[in-house]
């Protein structure tokens, strides 16, 4: 998630582009874009969530590799790059978005060099989250679920009286795919920090509540403690007469 878009956009240019588009609502589970579409819409979210999902090849399991929310623009890499879409879009929530020709929204990005820098802004931000997301790809399993669960708290949580709310749509199945792992690993991993009282889970939501980086569990696991063995205290010795 960056920056709000159409928030950050000027009253012209936000009705510049609803001229362009049309809103569209999806419920949860059903596919926006698919990867390797040709000249595949701009999508701007209004409101849900949504993953970006990459297939390596055609047998393979989808990897997530983003969330987005409000206010993200999807599908401008293709856009900008003229070329198919290199991701496939999925609502984990219902989502309401603006969708936006391919071509009308380049059109868009030519005429107004403000846009333009906003797009390559953002587009650098998320960038770089991906990039920092990846560092903890040769991490154990609970290493990169702390961090991503971190980063959901961080970008998504919603303050509660005793933590944070995550709620999101994913599942056990669709975090094991964000981070590369398992489900059964997962589920383990979930379970132990449940049993340890940092989170709770409901139906594809978790309660944290407890910070899971700064002061929860370690990313690498602690050195023990060497233990202390006594010393025996010798009196003196008596001398034998």
């Amino acid at each position: 998630m960056g920056a709000d878009f159409l928030a950050a956009a000027t009253e012209r240019q936000r009705q510049r582009l609803l001229e362009l588009g049309r809103h569209v609502d999806h419920p949860a589970g059903a596919t926006l874009l698919n990867q390797g579409e040709p000249s595949p819409p701009v999508l701007i979210v209004r409101s849900g969530f949504v993953k970006a999902l990459r297939t390596a090849q055609g047998d393979t399991v989808p990897m997530i590799v983003d969330l987005l929310s409000a206010g993200d623009v999807l599908g401008v890499e293709a856009c900008l790059a003229c070329r198919p879409s290199h991701l496939s879009f999925v609502a984990t929530k219902p989502v309401r978005v603006l969708e936006i020709p391919q071509d009308a929204f380049h059109g868009f990005l030519g005429e107004d060099k403000q846009a333009m820098a906003w797009i390559a802004a953002d587009s650098a931000l998320r960038l770089r989250r991906r990039d920092i997301a990846l560092g903890f790809a040769t991490a154990k399993v609970r290493s990169r679920l702390t961090a991503f669960l971190a980063r959901l708290q961080a970008l998504y949580g919603i303050p509660h009286a005793e933590g944070i709310v995550i709620d999101v749509g994913l599942n056990h199945a669709d975090i094991a795919s964000a981070i590369g792992a398992s489900p059964a690993s997962v589920n383990a991993e979930i379970t132990k920090l449940k049993k340890e009282g940092y989170l709770t889970t409901g139906y594809k939501t978790i309660h944290v509540k407890k910070r899971l980086r700064e002061d929860g569990p370690p990313l690498f696991p602690l050195p023990a403690r060497p233990r202390r063995i006594p010393q025996m205290r010798l009196g003196r010795r008596v001398a034998m007469g």
